[in-house]
């Protein structure tokens, strides 16, 4: 057998911390585009609001 069967030593340890730095960065780019979509989601809710309450008619000052 040679090195590159046993599937261990330094290049296994490489290997291992590539897959959980690049299963941390699927995780945070999901965190982000949904914290994106939750803040598109209020943000539309809040103008739906603000357009459901009519303004107070406005009274001439002068």
């Amino acid at each position: 057998m040679s090195d590159r069967d046993s599937g261990g030593g330094f290049f296994g340890f490489v290997e291992a911390i590539l897959a959980i730095i690049g299963a941390l960065t699927v995780m945070g780019i999901l965190a982000v585009a949904t914290s994106v979509l939750a803040w598109e989601m209020e943000l539309r809710r809040s103008e739906q609001q603000e357009a459901a309450v009519p303004e107070p008619p406005a009274t001439p000052t002068a």
